[in-house]
């Protein structure tokens, strides 16, 4: 009799402690789904109190141990930004305008980081060799690049790929495209896009397009299009459509127009007199569902205007940030979005100084 009311007693206390746990699983769950309701409205109010004209940059004042540098890839893979390649060329101009490129250092280093400040090096020998005007993408889980010109390896028709930034596989080593530098490398409707570039040995500029769907076999889809051949121009796919803007040429024009275009063969253009003056090397990015222009190469000595950004939802109408950027005018610099801000990393300064400098949108 005393065993039996000892395990009713026993039981008893079993049933207690499990609807006990029971209830503390359900508030904490609760509790969860607060919170994400309550971090979920906190992103919606944010957007919606975004304004984009107020957009502000801060430094990263921890210094960075990568080289100065320009002509960089720079992309965010797995959550991190990855930087690779480029060249410096500080200590190794002449004058403004001419620079020992085949003498100055370039990189076949990867770099990569998780929050934008902390840097860790990958490799310091990437089988692609030093190079600079390198494009890189994130394609099919992987990094996608296609090295430009290295002062001991020239020009190649050559496309690599990384699943983790230090372990490079060749795709190919004759794409079938010309060789280039200077061109634009970019994923749309689950394809790579190359399109346009320069060959400074043949004083060639190009405006072709090509695509691939594997990084192995490409198809030429336009061997000239209606916007004149160039580089050191931008394109982005934005609103289903491919976007390019500005650039320059070998007899030193440097555009101002844009055209778009919804499957890479036919092209429209958009304008040729934008409310921003023209330019190369700059950056273009997709953020807050605009397209933003960040930089410009300003030589200030000369009287061509200011270091600006400028944003569009349409890619028609344009606005420019009420405040210009604190950092020195530059081409060839690299931005990216990452962690819903945009950052912009190095590049060369109208003063002709190469910059391991990293700037952010607050």
């Amino acid at each position: 009799m005393v065993q039996r009311h000892l395990l009713q007693k026993l039981l008893f206390l079993f049933l207690l402690i499990a609807v006990g746990l029971l209830g503390f699983f359900f508030w904490q769950k609760t509790q969860k789904t607060t919170e994400v309701e309550i971090s979920s409205q906190q992103e919606k109010e944010e957007i919606l109190s975004f304004d984009p004209a107020s957009l502000d940059w801060k430094e990263v004042t921890f210094p960075q141990p990568w080289s100065p540098r320009d002509s960089h890839a720079v992309v965010v893979y797995q959550d991190k930004i990855w930087l690779m390649g480029g060249l410096n060329g500080n200590g190794f101009v002449e004058k403004p305008g001419v620079v020992r490129y085949g003498k100055a250092p370039h990189f076949s280093d990867v770099w990569v980081s998780e929050d934008g400040i902390n840097w860790n090096l990958v490799t310091e020998k990437a089988p692609w060799g030093k190079r600079r005007s390198g494009q890189a993408v994130v394609f099919h889980d992987k990094i996608w690049l296609i090295p430009g010109w290295g002062p001991w390896i020239g020009l190649k028709s050559e496309v690599w790929y990384s699943e983790d930034g230090k372990n490079w596989t060749k795709a190919t080593s004759n794409a079938g495209w010309p060789a280039r530098e200077g061109h634009q490398l970019v994923v749309f409707q689950d394809k790579l896009w190359l399109i346009g570039g320069v060959n400074y040995d043949k004083r060639e500029t190009k405006n072709d397009v090509w695509y691939s769907e594997d990084g192995l076999n490409w198809l030429e889809v336009a061997s000239t299009t209606p916007w004149a051949p160039r580089w050191d121009h931008e394109v982005i796919a934005f609103k289903d459509k491919l976007w390019l803007i500005g650039g320059m040429d070998l007899k030193g024009n440097v555009y101002g127009d844009i055209w778009v275009s919804e499957n890479g063969k036919d092209w429209e253009l958009v304008t040729d007199n934008p409310p921003w003056q023209a330019r190369q090397g700059h950056e273009l990015v997709v953020f807050q569902n605009r397209i933003w222009i960040i930089g410009r190469f300003n030589e200030e000595s000369q009287g061509k205007g200011i270091n600006d950004v400028w944003f569009s939802e349409d890619g028609i109408n344009w606005q420019k940030t009420k405040k210009d950027p604190a950092w020195r005018g530059r081409e060839d610099h690299a931005a990216v979005v990452f962690q819903d801000k945009i950052w912009v990393l190095g590049g060369m300064t109208i003063d002709w100084e190469w910059k391991n400098d990293i700037w952010y949108s607050k």
